[in-house]
């Protein structure tokens, strides 16, 4: 049951996001302006992984926004988004754990030049903001099952996030100066 449930689930989100009419176009790591990032808000590895990114950002002149979901049902009040971070919950969500493009207008209609998918095992409500991204670039880890939320899926040695993030970001760095 829990197999047929997760099914429909992901049919649900690959129908909603086939509404999505973005541009897909992979922008030179020297051409980008924006980058988002989804993330798990609740991973122990959160600090680290967001200091990585804010440097590797301030380095290749990128504005870093990120997205962080907890899997709680009420955010605590010490969660405060501000212009580069939001958060969201479960009581953003449908009874099946999927996001509506409405409640998340900020995080899918913004054209950001990278949405990465920082987040060690599928997690549907990023996979459902992913997918209904108007992001132009879009990566993730390499799960066949959602390839319809990712433009380019990285498959990491081992399921580390930090060395999985480590390799994303040299990918994006090399592939638009012609080095990859």
């Amino acid at each position: 049951m829990a197999k047929l449930l997760e099914t429909f689930k992901r049919w649900k989100l690959k129908k909603e996001s086939s509404s999505v009419s973005a541009e897909r176009v992979f922008v030179p790591m020297r051409k980008a302006a924006r980058m988002a990032v989804l993330y798990r808000a609740d991973d122990e590895q959160k600090e680290k992984l967001l200091k990585k990114l804010q440097d590797f950002c301030t380095e290749n002149h990128l504005r870093l926004v990120c997205f962080g979901y907890f899997d709680d049902k009420e955010l605590q009040d010490y969660h405060i988004p501000n212009a580069n971070s939001d958060f969201f919950c479960n009581k953003h969500l449908d009874v099946f754990k999927i996001p509506h493009k409405s409640e998340f207008l900020r995080f899918t209609s913004e054209k950001f030049d990278y949405l990465l998918n920082l987040y060690p095992s599928t997690c549907l409500p990023l996979l459902g903001i992913s997918a209904l991204s108007e992001a132009k670039f879009r990566v993730g880890p390499h799960w066949e099952e959602y390839d319809f939320c990712f433009d380019l899926m990285l498959k990491a040695a081992n399921n580390d996030l930090m060395q999985f993030t480590d390799e994303v970001l040299i990918y994006l760095k090399n592939f638009g100066n012609g080095q990859v």
